[in-house]
């Protein structure tokens, strides 16, 4: 088995565009390459892959978590997702390639892994979960002059302002880490505000 473990602070946080809420968060046990990982769900709606809908890759939701918590979850999951595999198959019924738990001990060790993943506190204090700000919720903004941006930013001068802005309202706000959803649009709107005025 192999454990993938997050290499970015905000690896579980995905928002897509046009939508009001984030991803799901996931962790996923292959049955077929073996893989244990988290993630999010890159499918919008009710629709999953066709691994998830016949059981050969396992899910269990999770709230968005940080990086570092994350992978402590992921360690302490990798004994049971052992057990997971080693009494699991991967069979053809006749028409698809399904994954089916086979074992008693298989099945004990898969619903310890739903009981640890849905007992993980959802709520305001839980320093494992990933803070996520928008833009909304903040207040007061920076305005142009204070953020950096003038009418000639680039792209790549706004990502870097971004992280500059994330990284001050991280620190107020005493936390490890932040993601501030909108951010990236409203730096770009304050650009183009003063491209339009230039004209």
């Amino acid at each position: 088995m192999t454990v993938r473990l997050l290499t970015r602070p905000d690896e579980l946080h995905a928002r897509f565009h046009g939508q009001s809420e984030a991803q799901p968060a996931y962790v996923e046990l292959g049955l077929k390459d073996g893989i244990l990982l988290a993630s999010y769900d890159a499918v919008v709606g009710q629709g999953v892959e066709a691994e998830v809908y016949h059981g050969i890759d396992r899910r269990w939701s999770i709230p968005v978590l940080t990086q570092d918590a994350a992978n402590r979850l992921l360690d302490d999951l990798a004994p049971l997702a052992q057990r997971v595999l080693d009494g699991s198959d991967v069979v053809w019924d006749g028409n698809n390639w399904v994954g089916r738990v086979v074992t008693e001990d298989a099945e004990a060790a898969y619903d310890e892994i739903t009981e640890r993943c849905e007992g993980i506190e959802d709520h305001d204090g839980n320093e494992d979960l990933l803070s996520v700000w928008s833009t909304d919720s903040i207040g007061d903004l920076w305005d142009a002059e204070e953020a950096g941006v003038t009418a000639q930013s680039t792209d790549e001068e706004l990502d870097r302002i971004e992280e500059r802005l994330t990284e001050e309202f991280r620190d107020g706000q005493g936390l490890a880490f932040v993601v501030i959803e909108g951010l990236d649009d409203y730096l770009k709107q304050l650009r183009d505000d003063l491209a339009a005025q230039d004209d």
